[in-house]
């Protein structure tokens, strides 16, 4: 076995540790590939970073290879793309970690091509037999498992992996397709389970089927950090379901997206967002000012740094609730893309009370006029700002020069 291929499979050994990975960009800087070897190291510091922070940020808007790997796909294993592919954000901590595979039924046949070469841990799965999913059960790859993406049903996999201690390391479950009669039975089969007591992230897309119990089945569970729904359909009175159980007592992210609830929704909410929490997302929810300014309110917001209302029409006013809110005065992170600020939007953002602790805010999709930009540009440089995302077509070549003087390589100039 080579040296290449000895530290290969040393990181796949131990897919947690960054110290083999770290080595292994070591030998690629003293074998000529310093450039894979500077890829490596910034992918293992951005899972380190909160997203928040601006060595992410920057990875995310300034450093657009290192975020996607895109210049080193040529480094994962060969796959025929058709049983098995890698999509197009497929790195975590510099190697190959997530995997679409069309089935585990083929998994034998891929398995040579991957272990020992990359340290797999997140697969998105399609159908497959109950014979199929105890074959895979028992494959190598299943202890690195850390993230799992159901494409369709999740009933026969959820009965084969629920229950076996190998699987116990996964931390996040996506069901892609959440809708159904049997899936509040399989959700709470999951949360009485062995995995279900260690998995810390559920995930629930498209569905609009048994919502309520879906809801009511989750409350059988506890220790949940991660809860995201999008495309689910849910209701007010669905959004008052899920505040009065348990699930949400220690989240730290919560995310909402294309779920129109509302302002009601958003009210029902903000009387429930639990004080751990450190990321929300609303995007396109359907909220305005008025239930904005509830939620601005909310005492528990302290801690939260991230914050994505994207695709809401908030209009300016809303702007001046975020921008007024004292909870809100800790924000790292804000999504504003496509909210119908205005210009008076910019000049209240701009003097928010989280302002000077901004290192993203995303602005694209706004109507703002050079008027409204000169607010930006008046305004005091936020310290660790690295990424102001702006609409570059709607601003004149002097607006975007004053802008770059400003703000250097931190204002972001999106097509």
């Amino acid at each position: 076995m080579s040296d290449h291929d000895a530290l290969l499979a040393a990181i796949c050994a131990n897919p947690d540790e960054d110290t083999p990975r770290l080595v292994f960009a070591d030998w690629l800087e003293e074998h000529d590939q310093p450039e894979r070897a500077a890829f490596i190291r910034a992918q293992v510091e951005y899972a380190r970073t909160p997203p928040w922070e601006p060595f992410a940020v920057m990875c995310r808007w300034r450093k657009p290879d290192w975020f996607t790997g895109k210049p080193f796909r040529n480094s994962l294993p060969p796959l025929d793309g058709f049983h098995a592919s890698w999509p197009h954000e497929p790195f975590q901590r510099g190697l190959g970690w997530r995997l679409n595979l069309g089935t585990p039924a083929v998994w034998d046949q891929i398995e040579p091509r991957i272990l020992g070469r990359a340290p797999v841990g997140e697969i998105h799965f399609h159908a497959a037999s109950h014979d199929d999913w105890l074959r895979f059960a028992a494959s190598a790859i299943v202890p690195a498992l850390r993230k799992l993406h159901f494409v369709s049903s999740p009933i026969e996999p959820m009965r084969v992996l629920r229950d076996t201690p190998a699987a116990l390391g996964v931390t996040d479950i996506h069901f892609e397709r959440a809708g159904g009669a049997g899936m509040p039975v399989v959700l709470e089969e999951l949360l009485q389970s062995p995995l279900g007591k260690v998995v810390r992230g559920l995930h629930f897309h498209v569905g609009y089927e048994s919502l309520t119990d879906l809801i009511d089945a989750l409350h059988t569970g506890s220790g949940l950090e991660r809860l995201s729904f999008s495309v689910m359909g849910l209701t007010t009175d669905q959004i008052r379901r899920l505040c009065d159980g348990p699930t949400m007592a220690n989240l730290e992210e919560l995310s909402f997206a294309d779920e129109p609830f509302g302002n009601d929704g958003t009210r029902v909410l903000a009387g429930s967002l639990p004080a751990s929490l450190r990321s929300l997302r609303m995007s396109s929810a359907g909220g305005q000012a008025d239930g904005l300014e509830i939620l601005a309110r909310s005492e528990n917001l302290f801690g939260l740094r991230r914050l994505d209302l994207s695709r809401n029409n908030l209009a300016p006013r809303a702007a001046r609730v975020l921008a007024s809110s004292r909870a809100l005065a800790g924000l790292r992170s804000l999504n504003l893309h496509g909210c119908r600020i205005g210009d008076k939007g910019a000049r209240r953002l701009a003097r928010a009370k989280f302002w000077m602790k901004l290192v993203e805010l995303d602005l694209r999709g706004n109507v703002i006029s050079p008027f409204g930009i000169r607010n930006l540009l008046d305004a005091e440089m936020p310290p660790d700002l690295t990424a102001l995302v702006l609409d570059g077509e709607q601003l004149g070549i002097e607006m975007r020069h004053e802008l770059r003087k400003k703000y250097g390589e931190r204002v972001i100039f999106s097509a």
